[in-house]
């Protein structure tokens, strides 16, 4: 059926109208919740990027200067030659470790990779720069007789010339080491990723500044727009309270009280009470007039005969019914070869077993020899299994022996009446699903699915 007929032949749910209804005022009141925060995560976000730059400019800073320290001591050293000046470069290089300290500030609290690969790859020039320090002011404790407990000194390797020098060779070539053009280049290498790096923090603080500032004109505008939206829904779910429930229950105790039929109007869920009343107070009618107990069941299963099948046909809602056909397998092979009474005990043990197998609200009728129809009511596609473990369960009951009926069994075609139009192409459909079960080996049943073979489920599965 096409939506748009359906919908206007079944009317819209309330239940589904005012559910949607709901879910867009919670996802309504979760966005606006998730941009005040957001909006207040922004302005402490701004205050932390600030606070994170000029933190992070003073370990670029300290860096520097510590670098600057050590390269000022060691060239003291080499110079004046006082043992002091070296002991003041270990103790910032291993005591106060500014550089390391500086880096792993900016390892913890950069808010951009960028800028701590600069840091980190100056402290690692700074470190490398320190091999050329350590030989300089080993080739000073040599020449000066200096012992130094400093085993960075001590393990420091030489040329092999310079075993040779005379003191004055070995302290020229110190200072030479720590103040020639290599030394100053590396010098200049560290002190360029230092700028980088304080160039990249301003970068990304301005950067973020302008980020910011943009989300929150942004988390503005969409906060009047949710606002706009959740008063307009407001306005559709009274709406359709009023015209889709309230009004039409008023006209339906009207109609009750004057014992007529309710207008099929309104919402999905009143009219389906009200096609569900209007086909009882149909059957009721029907029923005084025409039938009594013994006109609408069969007298050998006590399960409804054809008349109560023809009666129950006009009241079932198909579009909540699940249709079953079930034929006895082989009846006639037991009839022939038992007798007639063993086949009337068949059919009562296949009439018992539908009766306790199946609900109380469902439908059962005999509507031919052998052959039966189930109407299972409030059924839909997702309970396939439901239905196939019953007849598993029927199929289990038939093949005991113990009771001196012969082993049996049956076949049933199932089709689904929220897929069909009407009650007639529901039950051909079924019969459909049935021959394809015989041609599938009987016991067992399938499922009727259009444009394609129906589903079967046998014992072979």
């Amino acid at each position: 059926m096409n939506p748009i007929k359906k919908v206007k032949s079944e009317g819209v749910s309330l239940k589904a109208a005012h559910l949607v209804m709901i879910l867009i005022t919670l996802v309504i009141m979760c966005l606006l919740l998730f941009f005040t925060f957001s909006s207040s995560s922004l302005y402490s976000e701004l205050s932390v990027s600030t606070d994170s730059y000029i933190e992070l400019q003073k370990s670029a800073e300290s860096l520097m200067n510590a670098s600057d320290l050590l390269t000022d001591r060691v060239q003291r050293f080499t110079v004046i030659l006082e043992q002091d000046d070296m002991t003041a470069y270990f103790d910032e290089a291993y005591n106060a470790r500014r550089r390391e300290n500086a880096v792993e500030k900016m390892s913890t609290s950069a808010p951009d990779k960028a800028a701590f690969e600069q840091l980190n790859a100056a402290l690692t020039s700074s470190v490398k720069l320190m091999e050329t320090e350590m030989r300089a002011m080993k080739l000073i404790c040599e020449a000066c007789g200096y012992v130094t407990g400093y085993s960075e000194v001590n393990n420091a390797v030489l040329p092999e010339e310079c075993a040779s020098m005379t003191k004055d060779e070995k302290i020229h070539l110190a200072q030479e080491m720590v103040h020639d053009s290599a030394y100053y280049e590396q010098k200049m290498a560290i002190r360029g990723g230092m700028e980088s790096c304080i160039n990249t923090l301003i970068d990304d603080t301005h950067s973020a500044q302008s980020r910011i500032n943009e989300q929150l004109r942004f988390n503005l505008i969409m906060t009047q727009t949710l606002l706009i939206v959740q008063s307009v829904a407001m306005i559709i779910m009274l709406w359709l309270t009023s015209y889709l429930g309230i009004n039409p229950i008023l006209k339906g105790v009207q109609r009750i009280r004057e014992n007529r039929k309710i207008p099929v109007i309104g919402s999905y869920e009143f009219r389906y009470l009200a096609k569900t009343y209007n086909k009882m107070y149909e059957a009721f009618q029907k029923s005084i007039e025409h039938l009594n107990y013994d006109a609408s069941h069969d007298k050998l299963t006590d399960l409804y005969n054809r008349a109560g099948f023809e009666l129950l046909s006009e009241s079932i809602d198909l579009h909540s019914t699940a249709v079953l056909i079930i034929d006895a397998d082989k009846f006639k092979e037991i009839n022939d070869t038992y007798g007639h009474a063993a086949g009337d005990g068949v059919l009562k043990k296949i009439a018992d077993s539908l009766r306790f197998t199946f609900r109380r609200e469902d439908y059962i009728c005999r509507v031919g020899g052998d052959e039966f129809i189930v109407f299972m009511l409030h059924m839909d596609e997702k309970r396939r299994q439901l239905i196939k473990i019953k007849i598993d369960h029927i199929n289990n009951v038939l093949a005991d022996t113990s009771d001196g009926l012969p082993q049996t069994s049956i076949s049933v075609g199932v089709s689904f009446g929220s897929n069909e139009d009407d009650l007639e192409t529901a039950i051909k459909h079924a019969d459909e699903a049935l021959y394809e079960m015989k041609s599938a080996g009987r016991h067992g049943c399938a499922f009727y699915a259009a444009n394609r073979r129906s589903q079967t489920e046998s014992d072979t599965d």
